[in-house]
């Protein structure tokens, strides 16, 4: 146990990010690490979503993409490529966890023993969760292990506005950040450090699909609604009509 004085722990320090614009409405005042998870059905933007925020993500350190669903496939080449990410060489890379993997070694220890090499990456993306097979224990140790050193982003498959999996639930939980994606809109459903605002991932896509998310709010405009003008009864009387 460890215990520090109040002023002690005032005086604490962390190292912030130093995000802007319309990640930052989104994500808040995020710290250098932390988890995340991002959980959404298929079709709905969750892969483009996370490649923007990993490009965005390389301005900070090294960024690793962990393809356990789909390897070296081509449609994780298609977003790779639509969003450039030729521009962030360099700090980007992509890798397929399943090939050439010992049969004695599990995806667990295989990561960990990625992580532990020198310059391993700053921010890992687990692409997904659900075809990990990872349990409490697994994401637990990883937690433990490398929470102060690394930012682990889970992305998962969704049942309904939850994730996929019981896991998916409790990285929710315990997590800093939890974003479900619907409709190529970006939704935050939980986090600790202060961003709320939904994030648009396919402006395009998303008004075919929500065209209600983007008219504005009346209350939002600080503005209150028209009152109908009452219309005026005619009565026989007002007529001037005898009966």
């Amino acid at each position: 146990m460890k215990t520090l004085g109040v002023v002690q722990f005032q005086q604490k320090t962390f190292k912030i990010l130093p995000i802007e614009g319309k990640w930052k409405a989104t994500l808040g005042n995020i710290p250098a690490h932390f988890m995340m998870i991002i959980y959404g059905d298929s079709g709905n933007g969750k892969t483009e979503l996370c490649i923007q925020l990993a490009k965005y993500l390389t301005q900070f350190g090294k960024v690793q993409w962990l393809s356990y669903e789909q390897g070296h496939g081509f449609d994780l080449q298609t977003a790779i490529n639509r969003n450039k990410m030729q521009e962030v060489s360099g700090n980007f890379l992509v890798s397929d966890p399943i090939a050439d993997l010992d049969a004695n070694v599990s995806f667990r220890e295989d990561l960990d023993n990625m992580l532990k090499k020198r310059n391993s990456a700053d921010f890992v993306f687990i692409d997904s969760l659900d075809y990990t097979q990872f349990n409490w224990e697994d994401y637990d140790f990883l937690k433990k292990k490398y929470g102060n050193k690394k930012t682990f982003i889970w992305i998962s498959h969704a049942k309904g506005k939850k994730p996929l999996k019981r896991i998916g639930e409790q990285i929710m939980y315990d997590g800093g950040i939890g974003i479900y994606i619907k409709d190529f809109i970006a939704h935050v459903t939980k986090n600790r450090f202060g961003g709320f605002e939904p994030y648009v991932i396919y402006e395009e896509k998303a008004r075919q699909l929500n065209p209600l998310f983007f008219i504005p709010k009346v209350a939002e405009q600080g503005q209150k609604p028209e009152k109908k003008p009452k219309i005026a009864k005619l009565t026989i009387e007002a007529q001037g009509v005898c009966a």
